[in-house]
């Protein structure tokens, strides 16, 4: 093995006297750098029937990167939810999913705090929690001209133990259904 130490110029965190004025900015994003190999995209799971107990619940992928919110597999939880968007479930699952609910971290932003009419109270088990990603294309309505939209009916479901682990999926992870049985 050949020994390059001895070719290596040393660093130092003082300026040089061949200071050229050029300075160094590193820009950043929250958004996730999903690197997974198309051929490790594993197929949809499927998503047992529920119970009678069971309710289903959305958490919005980059609520839970913000809020750096943590949910796993068997935990026990106590959750104020507000109603989900009816008409994205339509979009990403065309009636093979229902989610009723959603935690909306930034629901009391828009509505006065004492206005509690619209929250149901849950608690219970996390049985089960599902990834959900989806792929975007370009909108064809030309009032959308360059926005991108998920693809209709396009969700794709795997079971994950928690927000944390993540399996293959293709397009954008958008959030996750976590399965709480009361």
């Amino acid at each position: 093995m050949k020994d390059l130490g001895s070719q290596l110029t040393p660093v130092s965190n003082k300026e040089s006297k061949r200071d050229t004025g050029v300075r160094v900015r590193y820009v950043g994003t929250y958004e996730p750098i999903d690197r997974v190999d198309v051929e490790a995209i594993e197929p949809e799971d499927i998503v047992p029937s529920q119970e009678p107990r069971d309710t289903d619940v959305w958490f919005t992928e980059w609520q839970v990167a913000e809020d750096s919110l943590g949910v796993a597999l068997d935990q026990h939880v106590d959750w104020s939810l507000v109603p989900m968007d009816q008409n994205w479930v339509s979009r990403l699952f065309a009636g093979r999913r229902t989610i009723p609910l959603q935690l909306d971290t930034y629901a009391d932003a828009a509505r006065d705090p004492s206005d509690r009419s619209d929250r149901t109270q849950l608690s219970g088990r996390v049985a089960r929690i599902d990834q959900i990603s989806v792929r975007y294309h370009p909108s064809k309505d030309p009032e959308e001209r360059g926005v991108l939209v998920p693809d209709t009916r396009g969700a794709m479901q795997h079971s994950v133990l928690s927000f944390r682990q993540l399996r293959g999926h293709h397009g954008k992870i958008v959030g996750w259904i976590v399965r709480l049985r009361e």
